[in-house]
C-alpha cells in the first residue's frame, strides 16, 4: 500500500508564494514597456508644454493691445491730463506713464507695468532670461531692432520685448514684443503702433 505524504496549505506557504520576485525577463520586459510609453509620452508633453506657453504669450499681447486702446481712448476723453509737452499722462494722482503720440510709449517700466499685471516679470539688461525668481523677462530694444527683424518698417520709436525663462533674446525668437512707432511725443504723422508674437523659435 503506497502513502503519499500530503502537506497541509499553511499560511507560511502562502506568504512564501507571495514574496517571490521578478524574473530578470519581466524586469526587462517592463523596462521596455516603459521605454516605449516615454518615447510616444515625452513629445506630446513637450508640445502641450510649448503650446501653454505660447497661449500665454498669445495673452500678453490681447492685454498689451487692450492696455493701448484704452490709454489712447483716456487720452481723447481726458486731453487736460496731458502735461504741457504731451510726452506724459496722468493715470490718476500717483501714476503718470510716458507717452507718444498720444499712445503709450514704448517702455515697459515708465508706462506698461503701470498698465498691466504679469506675474512673475521684470526689466532686465541680458539677452539671457536666466533670473529664477522670474517667468518672464523684458527688455527695452531700439527702432533698429524691430526693423531688422520685419516687424516695423520705420526708422522711428522704440519698444520692449517679454520673452520667457531660459530664452535668449537674440538667438532664439520666441517672444512677445510692443512698439510706438512714433519719433516724439507730437509727430507730424501719427503712425500705430504694433503689437506682435514671434513663435518660431518657441519650440
Amino acid at each position: 500500500m503506497l502513502y503519499f505524504n500530503h502537506l497541509p496549505f499553511t499560511n507560511e506557504n502562502k506568504t512564501s508564494m507571495k514574496n517571490k520576485g521578478f524574473t530578470l525577463i519581466e524586469l526587462v520586459v517592463v523596462i521596455v514597456i516603459l521605454g516605449i510609453l516615454s518615447a510616444v509620452a515625452l513629445p506630446k508633453f513637450i508640445n502641450l508644454q510649448n503650446d501653454a506657453l505660447q497661449a500665454n504669450m498669445q495673452a500678453m499681447k490681447g492685454a498689451l493691445k487692450s492696455a493701448e486702446s484704452l490709454v489712447a481712448l483716456k487720452i481723447r476723453l481726458n486731453p487736460d491730463d496731458l502735461n504741457s509737452n504731451q510726452n506724459r499722462f496722468a493715470l490718476s494722482d500717483t501714476v503718470n506713464i510716458r507717452v507718444r503720440g498720444k499712445l503709450p510709449d514704448g517702455r515697459w517700466d515708465l508706462t506698461f507695468a503701470n498698465l498691466v499685471d504679469f506675474e512673475d516679470i521684470a526689466q532686465v539688461s541680458s539677452n539671457n532670461c536666466s533670473d529664477t525668481s522670474l517667468k518672464w523677462c523684458v527688455r527695452q530694444r531700439g527702432r533698429n531692432w524691430f526693423v531688422s527683424r520685419g516687424y516695423s518698417s520705420l526708422g522711428t520709436g522704440r519698444g520692449f520685448v517679454i520673452y520667457p525663462f531660459g530664452k535668449n533674446l537674440n538667438q532664439e525668437r520666441c517672444y512677445v514684443y510692443y512698439m510706438n512707432q512714433n519719433d516724439s511725443a507730437i509727430p507730424t504723422t501719427v503712425s500705430p503702433s504694433i503689437v506682435g508674437v514671434d513663435f518660431s523659435g518657441c519650440s
